[in-house]
């Protein structure tokens, strides 16, 4: 019976340990949330795209934001699995406060800008306020990040290089 507790014990301490992960290299700890930061990004354009030329089945507008939701969840349990390293300046935790904005976002105010864009007259004012209520809150959590990722890439001497996802979204 004791047997069986340890080898239990065991394997609850190999499921512990794979499920948190150590980066300890500077550059490759920044790619991380760089790279997660991306694949929501990537998701998210293709959502955008689809608003300038609407399709006339909803579900697949309403697919592609489960879509961008389902890589936001990704990307938040990502960054909460792995370990903070020395000298990261709140990196982990401002990537993923704005990994949980991406979703609350994609999860409130996407919907209320679908649902707006599928009515015969949209209303204008509606779509701009929420937007702009998107566009501020981002700003906000945004700029912490970059904020964190530049005190910790001077600290670690790492050269930051533009991100072409984000040029897409100021081409937008």
């Amino acid at each position: 019976m004791m047997n069986k507790f340890k080898h239990t014990l065991l394997l609850l301490f190999i499921a512990f340990t794979a499920s948190s992960q150590t980066i300890t290299d500077p550059v490759e700890y920044n790619d991380y949330f760089v790279n997660n930061q991306n694949k929501i990004g990537d998701e998210l354009l293709k959502l955008i795209g689809m608003f300038d030329n609407l399709p006339e089945d909803r579900t697949l507008v309403t697919a592609q934001l489960k879509k961008v939701i389902a890589e936001c969840d990704n990307a938040i349990a990502a960054v909460k699995s792995i370990k903070p390293i020395a000298n990261e300046f709140n990196l982990r935790a401002n990537s993923q406060n704005l990994f949980e904005f991406y979703k609350t976002t994609m999860s409130d105010d996407y919907p209320q800008l679908i649902d707006e864009l599928y009515k015969p007259a949209p209303d204008m004012e509606k779509l701009n306020a929420v937007l702009l209520k998107v566009q501020d809150g981002e700003a906000i959590v945004d700029t912490k990040f970059q904020e964190a990722q530049k005190q910790f890439a001077t600290f670690h001497k790492i050269e930051l290089e533009e991100n072409e996802l984000q040029e897409q979204f100021d081409g937008e």
